[in-house]
């Protein structure tokens, strides 16, 4: 190890923790972005005025001068590191700042008097299924460390999130109060605008965590050349916050790569990578750090995730931070395919069995649910809730309060059919985090072609129709003329006709990028959207289409439009082959009534040819995003 380095890094901790704290994480910046893109010039210059330096590396003792130790020299107006400096000094760097900041102190004391609780009739099926109810319930009174608050406070940009949940209230506001009368608004502006301010900002937080925050991880790259690595073994680790350690090998120069899958969330507000336990792990602290009750939710067949309770509903919230999803129960049974049998809710407070808010099929789910009897389960439960507010520091107060909330929830979770019954298994889309032979080995994606329907009335808004997709938000929305926002769609496959392919959402989290290809292993994928003119007053007069598009490698991506005539033929159709998408414009689809918008994918070299071909490829980056742009014009008949 260069002991120049060691002393620049032992100089770092002598600054104030705040301090420290803003070197280290714009170090560790510095040295991910060039090792991801090692050949990539603009990563390997540091400007001189840039935020960066100026306000977290110069006031830093130790900050410029790792800088130096890894490589970096001094040009004219900036920091470079030359082409022929080794990467090793870099992953030296990288991994002595991780060190230096994760703590080696154990997350939390267990409390062993909550296994006597464990009934003494249970077998051993039961009792490793009790135990885990037992870990859990344990592990979440970790989020309520002060001093753990503290620093996850310092990673959330409150100040960026309450500007754009202001934004996003006051656009509420303008559409509600077309339809309230001012006696109305008077009385339910002050006793509602804070609850629904604090549900929004909940809804800032959970995009900002799963897009500029968090990064998953199926398998990291190798240190050594960058390549793609695959899972050999997995061992124990000897490490209290991480229960085990995933070894990886390097598919092209045979690297070992340790992937330690933690379970204190401490260390992975520096990491900020993982799969679904790190992310709800991470997710579920921001949330109590910010003063929300939350709870983690454990999915007995294998997945994690948060739930939050709304002041405002008076209900407990679903909220998944890896898809950026929330108040979607349903999704995991209707969109995932999931054979759900026990979801079981830990907080501070309680543990809960909330499986019937995540199901509508009771009869196959009480088939699955075998490993005890119901009172078995029901009676372990409340000997857990009843140790929990029997102890010294749990006020009379805080007991009332939790047994009135569980009181309304064990109402709604009487399975009554509901209207969210009913919604198309499509409503809710498959799962879009994690590889595709990832998810496809959970089951947790269809490879069958998927039909939605859905159509897009363009007469409904008068004589011109304004749609616009953001890749980035993954979010459809129509506007007026003006450019008011008069509906929103989130999630690109509900405003699609069908599509085949295994088409799906790619997020690159390494490369900042994101854009819709088809999955691996597939020759051809294809995207429908289909535009009606409902109104038999008008028919179409003008069509114009703008779409993002990127190929490699002989990738192809084409696009035509069929349109539909039923004033004197309705078997008239014409199907016109679009070359250009990035302005095209044309009048020859007069008179038509309905359109298929079809984009299809295919091509590209490898076993990465899945990927060469992206729609709507866009930067994570990019705030304006405006990946598919469709106007419509429509005349009287």
């Amino acid at each position: 190890m260069d002991k120049d380095l060691l002393r620049s890094v032992d100089l770092l901790k002598e600054n104030e923790e705040q301090v420290r704290n803003d070197a280290e994480n714009a170090l560790l910046t510095v040295c991910q972005n060039i090792l991801s893109h090692p050949n990539d010039k603009q990563y390997r210059e540091v400007r001189l005025d840039n935020p960066m330096v100026t306000t977290k590396l110069l006031p830093a003792l130790g900050g410029i001068e790792c800088l130096f130790d890894i490589g970096f020299v001094e040009t004219s107006d900036c920091l470079s590191l030359p082409q022929e400096a080794p990467l090793s000094k870099l992953r030296a760097l990288q991994n002595l700042l991780n060190k230096s900041s994760l703590p080696t102190k154990a997350p939390t004391v267990k409390d062993t008097a909550l296994y006597s609780l464990i009934p003494a009739t249970s077998t051993e099926k039961q009792k490793k299924f009790f135990l885990s109810i037992i870990e859990f319930f344990q592990s979440v009174l970790r989020f309520e460390d002060p001093s753990l608050q503290e620093k996850a406070k310092k990673v959330i940009p409150i100040v960026d999130l309450e500007i754009a949940t202001m934004t996003r209230l006051g656009q509420l506001h303008k559409h509600v109060k077309l339809f309230q009368t001012d006696s109305q608004k008077d009385v339910e502006k002050q006793q509602d605008e804070h609850d629904d301010a604090k549900d929004l900002f909940l809804m800032e937080l959970l995009h900002w965590f799963k897009y500029k925050f968090f990064t998953w991880i199926d398998s990291p790259k190798c240190t050594a050349c960058f390549s793609e690595c695959k899972q050999q073994e997995m061992m124990l680790s000897d490490d209290p916050r991480c229960t085990r350690i995933e070894i990886h090998r390097c598919t092209r120069c045979g690297t070992r790569v340790k992937f330690p899958r933690y379970t204190d969330p401490e260390p992975l507000l520096t990491l900020r990578r993982g799969r679904c336990g790190e992310w709800a792990n991470v997710f579920t602290l921001l949330c109590r750090t910010l003063g929300y009750d939350a709870r983690f939710i454990y999915d007995h067949t294998d997945h994690v995730w948060t739930e939050v309770w709304s002041i405002h509903e008076k209900r407990w919230i679903h909220i998944d931070p890896c898809e950026d999803v929330m108040d979607r129960p349903l999704m995991y049974e209707k969109g995932w395919k999931k054979k759900l049998n026990y979801v079981i809710a830990c907080s501070k407070d309680e543990v809960q069995d909330v499986t019937w808010r995540y199901t509508c099929d009771q009869i196959g789910v009480m088939k699955r649910r075998n490993i005890c009897s119901e009172n078995k389960l029901l009676q372990f439960i409340e000997s857990l809730n009843q140790y929990r507010q029997s102890s010294p520091h749990y006020s009379f107060t805080r007991r009332q309060y939790v047994t009135k909330r569980r009181l309304i929830e064990l109402v709604e979770l009487i399975h009554v059919p509901n209207k969210r019954d009913f919604d198309g298994d499509e409503y809710y889309g498959e799962r879009s985090t994690g590889s595709y032979e990832w998810r496809r080995a959970r089951g947790e994606i269809s490879e069958s072609n998927t039909k939605i329907n859905y159509s897009w009335d363009v007469s409904k808004y008068g004589e011109t129709f304004h749609l616009q997709y953001s890749v980035v938000k993954d979010m459809y929305k129509i506007t007026d003329d003006n450019g008011t926002v008069l509906m929103k769609i989130s999630g690109w496959q509900h405003g699609t006709k069908e599509f085949e392919g295994g088409m799906f959402r790619k997020v690159e989290h390494d490369w900042k990028m994101t854009y819709l290809s088809r999955s691996p292993g597939i020759i051809c994928g294809k995207i429908k959207w289909y535009f009606v003119v409902a109104n038999p007053n008008l028919y179409l007069k003008t069509f114009h289409l703008q779409a993002t598009t990127k190929t490699f490698h002989e990738a192809n991506i084409s696009w035509d439009v069929e349109a539909l005539f039923d004033n004197a033929n309705q078997n008239k159709s014409v199907v016109l082959p679009i070359s250009d998408v990035s302005n095209y414009r044309t009048y020859q689809l007069k008179g038509a009534t309905q359109l298929i918008l079809t984009a299809t994918v295919s091509g590209g070299q490898g076993d990465s040819a899945w990927q060469h071909a992206q729609i709507f490829r866009q930067s994570l980056e990019n705030e304006d995003d405006r990946s598919l742009v469709i106007d419509i014009e429509l005349e009287n008949r």
